[in-house]
């Protein structure tokens, strides 16, 4: 009896050895609930030409342009549009996030760190938002279909359908740590940054385009340990603001506009165009809730052993002097 209180007396001194020291857990990000809500946009602008797709021998019938509202237009002009066009990509996006990552738990210290975060904002599927183009610069005229586009100063919009936002994700590419404040036994309130690059990538303007950027993304919760398991939740408003200046030239791309004097038509224009300013404007909740598992060290693992062997070879001590 005396020996079995012994044993329980060492295996509980070395789990309180254990959790008074740092623990690392692999995490995996579980949806739902994970995931984000709110509103994103990305805000494009560019300088360039336009023209219509008219060929005299292979689209005989396609659009041409001109500069100007007025005065002749031959047969067979096409003539290119000095223009800039912006592009609008903003709404409401609420999708589910996966991922993974490492965190060590230290409650001696009241610290938690954290590795290889990997996180997909879009783990099921690509978030679709609406498009608006604003058109400024010389006003112009066509031919197949006949319209004419008055160009005041500061533009025109046009809304023209959506795009898919197939990319957002972030991977930390630095230090990610935080500060716990214990609220119970195993359980911390945490806040904590991680520096990352957010990716995200979309259609503009008939180009595929990503654009990644550095971040120090936020985050603030609980940690519940227990045992060989760790829960991390967070809840964090997110709120960001970037402009990038990539003077990126797009490939030529063509691109139906709808008309406007009169309504109803398309002039299927081509555009050349230089990727002056792109802006994007995060204002989000990301919601996380992960589910640790305790990564095994073997060093702790061979003191353990050495511990246990050191009692058992005093256990028999004490056994032959009881035979004794």
């Amino acid at each position: 009896m005396k020996g079995s209180r012994l044993i329980w007396a060492f295996w509980s001194a070395a789990g309180a050895l254990s959790l008074a020291q740092a623990q690392l857990y692999d995490f995996t990000v579980v949806a739902p609930p994970s995931g984000i809500s709110g509103n994103l946009s990305i805000a494009a602008r560019t300088q360039g030409t336009l023209i219509g797709n008219y060929d005299p021998d292979t689209n005989p019938t396609g659009t041409r342009t001109k500069p100007g509202i007025f005065g002749p237009f031959g047969p067979r002009e096409n003539v290119p549009v000095n223009v800039s066009i912006g592009a609008a990509i903003s709404g409401n996006v609420n999708r589910r996030a996966s991922g993974t990552f490492r965190a060590t738990v230290d409650g001696s210290t009241n610290t938690l760190t954290f590795e290889n975060l990997s996180l997909n904002f879009l783990a099921n599927g690509a978030a679709v938002l609406p498009v608006t183009l604003t058109i400024a610069g010389q006003s112009f005229r066509t031919r197949n279909p006949d319209s004419v586009y008055i160009l005041p100063s500061q533009g025109i919009s046009i809304p023209i359908g959506s795009v898919n936002l197939s990319q957002f994700t972030a991977v930390q590419t630095g230090a990610g740590a935080g500060v716990l404040t214990p609220t119970g036994p195993n359980q911390y309130d945490f806040t904590a940054g991680v520096l990352v690059d957010l990716t995200l990538a979309a259609e503009l303007l008939g180009t595929p385009f990503a654009q990644t950027f550095p971040f120090v993304l936020p985050l603030q919760g609980q940690v519940v340990v227990s045992g060989n398991t760790a829960l991390i939740t967070s809840l964090q408003q997110v709120n960001f603001s970037q402009t990038f200046n990539p003077n990126l030239e797009l490939p030529p791309f063509e691109f139906g506009l709808p008309t406007i004097l009169p309504p109803g038509q398309t002039a299927n224009l081509i555009f050349n165009l230089t990727l002056e300013e792109v802006g994007l404007n995060i204002d989000l909740d990301i919601n996380l809730r992960a589910e640790g598992t305790l990564v095994p060290e073997p060093a702790s693992w061979s003191v353990l052993g050495l511990g246990l062997a050191v009692f058992v070879r005093r256990r028999r001590g004490y056994n032959k002097c009881l035979k004794g």
